[in-house]
């Protein structure tokens, strides 16, 4: 069976492509008029390229005209996320997917949406069942998501080192998204700052900092308990901790990890432990 698959996203693609590869001979189609600016879509773009090349999965470019998305959605911009202008613009794509398998002669047509938890499966169900009807080409799909589809996802684009959006894709997710980024660091500061004085802490945490270095005198003065809590309020890229705290709290494990935040030895003590 040859299945023209569409990718709305590299990360994505990547459980919809290993579950669908089992049911036939898989090529991928990037056809995305939504996503805005044009630089953004590029890098989408370019992440789908290379998951193709690492792959060896064959790839379609669809055309990028941002003004036919802007046609589908029209009246309806106001809307939110899941709403019925992600409707009109899942079926715009679809619609164009089934109508290019049809035009090439595969037996079927998906899309790699279901991966995303942000999408409704149901609502993807209904939109390609009415393209297969349309075109009558056979539509192939599943909750990609579902068991363990989207942490796998996560892990084949971090390994792959792939692009991972932090928005939906249109103009209108990415002022939504923004939004909600800017309320909750409003939110995360104030319980920050209310976490501080509770705890007399002097030492300086702000939302968002690229990364928290701590000692075992800090943490064991704080506590673990309650380091964890200004570390979920920060949100770090990465925890920095000396040899000591390394060694009592992570055994001087290797990739090691406090919750959700990766824990690396300081340079200092990096270098104190090299034999001379």
């Amino acid at each position: 069976m040859k299945i023209l698959l569409h990718v709305c996203c590299a990360p994505d693609a990547t459980t919809a492509y290993l579950r669908l590869r089992e049911k036939g001979e898989v090529t991928m189609y990037f056809y995305n008029p939504n996503i805005h600016p044009k630089s953004e879509y590029i890098k989408r773009l370019e992440a789908t390229r290379k998951l193709s090349r690492l792959w060896k999965v064959d790839l379609i470019e669809g055309d990028y005209k941002p003004e036919e998305y802007f046609k589908a959605v029209k009246g309806y911009e106001s809307l939110g996320e899941m709403s019925y202008r992600c409707f009109l613009c899942i079926r715009q794509r679809l619609l164009r997917t089934a109508e290019l398998a049809k035009e090439m002669k595969y037996d079927a047509f998906s899309t790699s949406l279901p991966t995303s938890p942000k999408k409704s499966y149901q609502m993807i169900v209904e939109i390609g069942k009415e393209a297969e009807k349309y075109f009558d080409v056979k539509f192939i799909i599943e909750d990609f998501k579902k068991n363990g589809g989207y942490p796998l996802s996560v892990k084949l684009s971090k390994e792959l080192d792939l692009y991972r959006q932090s928005y939906c894709g249109c103009i209108f997710s990415y002022h939504e998204a923004k939004e909600k980024r800017e309320k909750s660091i409003k939110i995360r500061s104030a319980k920050l700052k209310e976490v501080l004085e509770s705890l007399g802490i002097e030492e300086k945490f702000s939302v968002g900092q690229e990364r928290v270095i701590a000692d075992l005198n800090l943490i064991e003065r704080i506590g673990i308990e309650n380091f964890g809590k200004i570390l979920n309020l920060v949100r770090p890229k990465i925890l920095v901790v000396d040899f000591k705290a390394y060694k009592k709290f992570w055994d001087g494990k290797r990739n090691a990890r406090f919750g959700k935040f990766k824990v690396k030895i300081s340079p200092e003590d990096i270098k104190s432990s090299i034999p001379r």
